[in-house]
């Protein structure tokens, strides 16, 4: 299977062109720097390729401005790209800061839920005393994991939706136990 060409960029065709053209002037040059000025014939031709020279000049100069051209357009392509780049990076930004509210949401509901375990297994004082700072402490951090499921699912993070979920599920279990 034969392969489609690729089209040559508009840069490329523009140094292209004009490098040949570079090229040409310098042979030129070098051909006409050459020529011994010793009689009448060498001279009319010397003078000739000199004013060759100046029509080279012109097409470099449109070579030239063909290449700013396609920099220009290039550059435009830049920052086409970007721009909307930079609108991502705020955004990235953005939810990255949000997610770390979130995170240490969390962390501050996992220090309550370490209280309670050290409530329980200090168990100093009576039953229903701990039974009671325990439930508490529960019913807190139980509506601060429905706060942050529902505001995690709100902005979409959906790991840490099902962490709270599991957080909410856990202490509701855990509520269950101590009310039986």
């Amino acid at each position: 299977m034969v392969k489609p060409e690729k089209s040559v960029p508009e840069l490329v065709r523009a140094a292209e062109a004009l490098e040949h053209e570079i090229a040409s002037l310098e042979a030129l040059s070098k051909a006409t720097r050459k020529i011994p000025l010793n009689s009448e014939r060498n001279i009319t031709r010397a003078a000739k390729e000199l004013t060759e020279t100046a029509e080279f000049q012109e097409r470099l100069a449109t070579g030239l401005q063909a290449l700013a051209s396609a920099m220009a357009q290039l550059q435009a392509r830049q920052q086409a790209a970007l721009e909307p780049l930079a609108a991502f990076a705020n955004e990235t930004q953005a939810r990255m800061q949000r997610l770390s509210e979130h995170m240490n949401a969390f962390g501050v509901l996992g220090t309550a839920a370490g209280e309670v375990t050290a409530l329980i297994q200090n168990g100093n004082g009576e039953r229903s005393q701990i039974v009671a700072g325990v439930d508490a402490k529960l019913t807190s951090i139980e509506s601060g994991a429905r706060a942050l499921l529902d505001a995690a699912r709100a902005d979409d993070y959906p790991d840490v939706v099902r962490e709270a979920d599991s957080l909410k599920q856990r202490v509701a279990a855990l509520r269950k136990k101590l009310s039986g």
